[in-house]
């Protein structure tokens, strides 16, 4: 059902933007220089209108995706410990099932099973 949502809505708004891209192929010279409109001081050469707007989407989703990336940062750190001390405590794991074995097979391979602790309410 969500896709067909975003389809309804996605679709439309695609065929409008790329139509408005294709109207608006005229020439632009972008000004930086809010002082001096005939000869400004920081100009951008004429290109097409659909380039100037295509250009500002991607570096809107460009640095859209890297403040994204930094946000994630402290996440992916505490990810980053979490492996390592999970690998450490599978590793201690290993090497006391190891010793257990060991310590068995030395006994006499008495399978002897620990006592049950049981759940008790209070």
């Amino acid at each position: 059902m969500m896709k067909w949502f975003y389809r309804i809505i996605w679709i439309p708004i695609l065929i409008v933007s790329v139509l408005f891209l294709f109207a608006n192929r005229a020439l632009v010279a972008i000004s930086l220089d809010p002082f001096n409109v005939e000869a400004p001081a920081m100009a951008t050469p004429a290109l097409p209108l659909w380039f100037w707007l295509m250009g500002m989407l991607f570096i809107g989703v460009g640095l859209g995706s890297f403040g994204m990336w930094l946000s994630g940062a402290e996440r992916r750190a505490q990810a980053r410990d979490n492996r390592r001390e999970l690998k450490a405590v599978k590793k201690e794991n290993a090497a006391l099932s190891a010793k257990l074995d060991a310590s068995k097979k030395q006994d006499g391979g008495d399978t002897e099973e620990p006592p049950k602790l049981e759940a008790t309410s209070v």
